[in-house]
């Protein structure tokens, strides 16, 4: 049983894109929070998985020797993987100590409709923490991070996102879910059903962007954890850029070469080739004539995730 192993008693469940690697590498460093060695391991949202249909650049993100790496000290992190047996899930909590805040977080768990109400049947008193970022920007930012990692060539926006919404097959792992994954009201919904008001901390990203100290201190105190600690708080993660040589780039992408390396690469040389692979400059920003075509997508499903969370969110909204 869970009960009888160390195991998780708090979820970062996304949104995908929204601050997630922020947040998980801020609390990260608190002395009282035990997060696991595999930041996405996406084992409550297996039953909306189809790894039939799983596109090639999921699967090779995903791509990962488990038994060897359960069997070894797990010291290297990982960013996400595909978990499916609940003895592997706890095996990644066997190095709590005496950790107050034990976590782990899947973005996949705000998407996927089966997450909420297994996480809640499994773990009733966990605790849940969501930081939803505008979906516009969101959506831009998504397409900005697969322009990045050459994941795609597209230099148009609104041509990448309604291809990517109008496939037949879609799902997590299988299509980009651009447009899909904005869509939070029904996935809030889905945990204020399953877990108690209390349990459940929404962060809106323009909060945490504003004043992350405060967003850190209050959910320090969510977590029950000690607020004073000092985090450091500046380092930023998955910021945006593009590639130098994107066609290189997009080769090497698709070949698995770039996923090869960011395995056996050690961290601090990781950032050296980020630095030169990518540059900030001249990083595309969303034109007028696009914003307006998602604000006019999103705006019902803003209003209705308004009165969810009680909070007037009409600034998502310039038009």
């Amino acid at each position: 049983m869970y009960s009888e192993n160390p195991h998780p008693n708090f979820f970062i469940v996304g949104a995908a894109k929204g601050g997630t690697t922020s947040l998980h590498a801020y609390i990260s460093q608190h002395p009282q929070v035990y997060m696991s060695p595999i930041k996405e391991t996406n084992y409550f949202s297996q039953a909306d998985m189809r790894p039939e249909l799983f596109n090639h650049e999921y699967r090779q993100d995903t791509r990962l020797n488990l038994p060897r790496y359960l069997s070894g000290t797990m010291e290297k992190h990982v960013h996400i993987a595909n978990v499916e047996h609940r003895e592997d899930y706890i095996r990644l909590f066997h190095g709590v100590r005496d950790e107050k805040a034990i976590g782990e977080a899947s973005t996949s768990y705000l998407y996927c409709p089966s997450a909420a109400a297994r996480i809640s049947e499994a773990f009733p008193e966990a605790r849940v923490v969501a930081i939803l970022r505008n979906p516009v920007e969101r959506a831009f930012s998504h397409y900005l991070m697969n322009l990045r990692l050459g994941k795609t060539l597209d230099t148009d926006f609104i041509r990448e996102v309604e291809a990517d919404y109008q496939l037949v097959n879609k799902g997590w792992g299988v299509s980009r879910l651009y447009l899909d994954l904005g869509l939070y009201s029904e996935q809030v919904k889905r945990y204020q059903e399953h877990f108690p008001a209390e349990h459940v901390h929404i962060i809106v990203y323009d909060d945490y962007r504003a004043n992350p100290g405060e967003t850190m201190s209050a959910l320090c105190r969510f977590l029950g954890i000690d607020e004073q600690v000092s985090m450091d708080l500046s380092r930023k993660h998955n910021a945006a850029g593009v590639p130098r040589l994107k066609y290189l780039n997009y080769i090497l992408t698709q070949s698995g070469a770039i996923s090869a390396v960011k395995r056996i690469v050690p961290g601090a040389l990781k950032q050296q080739l980020k630095s030169l692979m990518y540059s900030d400059k001249s990083v595309p920003e969303m034109d007028a004539r696009a914003r307006a075509r998602l604000e006019d997508f999103y705006r019902e499903d803003i209003t209705q995730l308004g009165d969810l969370l009680n909070r007037d969110l009409s600034g998502w909204l310039a038009n």
